[in-house]
């Protein structure tokens, strides 16, 4: 009798047993968030599509370079360029065969680079040759000509304590015109008044004035910058597109890719995304290929190429990366730049390059396929959440519920892959919750020593400077600044 009671009891316990387990995965499944994926690349073709090679910020002679407009054009057909943006500080670049209006004091302190000669662009012919595709090239693999990226400058030419730079495309603004330092605002407004678009460059080198960024790497940077530049993408949408998170050889932004984490906090809440970018920055033939984007598109051409800017529709690579995430794991482990250091293999065939991505909405997961890469890295909100390495097939995915995540994600994850030449950063992929809308973040205006700066520069350029004819002529002469063509622009 007792064993039967025994057993009674136990088959009751077993049976209370499964019931609150079948409960409690019930409710899991109940409470599991549902992810609504939205894909910056949803609108790609990727069996029609290509992915053509794109510098957005660099340099001549006409401002601050070692190359010749020519040597500049060549050095960049050589390297497999499809398209290139010309932006000389302060120098709007009106084509290659039009000779640009320079900054004289520009080229007089870079005149080791300079020598102050004179500037001769292409010929017509010459430049005809580059933009079809039938000029003379003993490395060039790409059959098309390149597209020569309409009236890019680098703004804020000679802020002084630090370089406050921006890069303007599509636009008028910014001839001549020096800039406060600080002041990123004023020309974020500037280009998107005048109709075109601009992506903030390099800002490490002004958050980290007077320090060295690799002591601060992996660190989030101080909530006023986040603040300061996520204002600029809210209050400039449509034309502020991004920033540069990998410039040149990754001294001065190895902490920008935080920065952009913190930015993303605060913008996407508020309905914005701005895209991530990397660029050469090249004044030299040596830094042409560090850093460059690989734009999607249906097929080359100047309208394609700033839909596929302003819509994210691109992936940013560099073979140069300085930084490590929060949790202190290194971005590049198996980054070889002795090999990148050998001009003779420079034009790397074996660059990390992703060709599909797929979402899956229905079980949240989003699969990633490339070449040249061995570790794929997924970031959310400042976090590393999950790395995936020995990857040998070209093939990963994230699955957003799996159990293995190292943290959970939020608001968006974007991903890297790796390889031992280089790093290709994806656009993020925000990440709404069914049944949810995120709760805006207050962003507040940045009332800063820039800000001053500019008013006071200002009130003093209306009242005294803009009348005063000595200062007219060393703006134009030596800024290169036509008073009577500005007579009504910010400064």
């Amino acid at each position: 009798m007792c064993r039967k009671i025994t057993a009674l009891i136990l088959s009751v316990l077993i049976a209370v047993s499964a019931l609150g387990i079948s409960a409690a995965a019930a409710d899991t499944q109940q409470t599991e968030k549902d992810f609504i994926i939205t894909d910056p690349y949803a609108a790609v073709d990727w069996d029609s599509w290509g992915a053509y090679k794109t510098q957005l910020h660099s340099h001549t002679t006409a401002s601050d370079g070692y190359q010749t407009i020519h040597e500049f054009v060549q050095a960049h057909y050589d390297f497999d360029y499809d398209i290139v943006a010309l932006t000389d500080h302060g120098t709007l670049n009106r084509g290659w065969n039009v000779k640009p209006q320079t900054i004289p004091l520009v080229r007089l302190v870079k005149y080791e680079r300079t020598k102050m000669a004179e500037i001769i662009p292409l010929t017509d012919e010459e430049y005809s040759a580059f933009i079809n595709g039938t000029a003379a090239s003993e490395t060039r693999t790409h059959q098309n000509g390149m597209l020569d990226v309409p009236l890019g400058i680098e703004l804020n030419m000679a802020t002084p304590f630090a370089d406050c730079h921006l890069t303007g495309y599509f636009s008028e603004y910014g001839q001549g015109l020096a800039g406060v330092f600080g002041d990123y605002e004023t020309p974020s407004r500037g280009v998107k008044k005048a109709g075109g678009i601009s992506m903030l460059s390099h800002v490490g080198e002004y958050v980290y004035i007077g320090m060295k960024s690799a002591e601060h790497v992996g660190q989030p940077v101080d909530d006023y910058y986040a603040n300061k530049f996520a204002r600029i993408f809210l209050d400039n949408q449509g034309s502020s597109v991004g920033m540069g998170i990998n410039s040149s050889r990754d001294e001065n932004t190895r902490c920008d890719r935080i920065l952009y984490d913190q930015i993303l906090q605060k913008t996407i809440p508020n309905g914005v995304v701005p895209w991530s970018f990397t660029f050469s920055d090249s004044h030299s033939d040596r830094s042409v290929n560090y850093a460059y984007t690989m734009m999607l598109m249906p097929e080359l051409s100047m309208d394609n190429f700033r839909k596929s800017m302003e819509n994210g529709e691109f992936f940013s690579v560099s073979h140069y990366s300085n930084g490590v995430e929060l949790n202190g794991m290194r971005e590049m482990p198996n980054f070889d730049e002795a090999k990148i250091d050998e001009v003779e293999g420079y034009n790397l065939n074996n660059t990390p390059m992703v060709t599909r991505v797929t979402v899956d909405q229905e079980n949240d997961t989003i699969s990633v396929e490339g070449i040249n890469f061995d570790e794929i890295t997924w970031v959310s909100n400042c976090n590393v959440i999950k790395r995936q390495s020995n990857i040998e097939n070209g093939k990963a995915t994230l699955d957003l519920h799996a159990s293995d995540l190292l943290d959970e994600p939020s608001l968006y994850v974007r991903f890297y892959i790796t390889g031992v030449n280089g790093i290709c950063y994806s656009q993020p992929f925000v990440l709404n919750v069914e049944g949810e809308t995120f709760e805006p973040v207050e962003v507040p205006e940045t009332r800063d020593l820039p800000y001053y700066l500019r008013q006071t520069v200002t009130v003093l350029d209306w009242t005294i400077f803009k009348f005063n004819p000595i200062v007219w002529a060393f703006k134009f002469f030596a800024l290169g600044y036509n008073v009577f063509d500005h007579f009504f622009d910010a400064y």
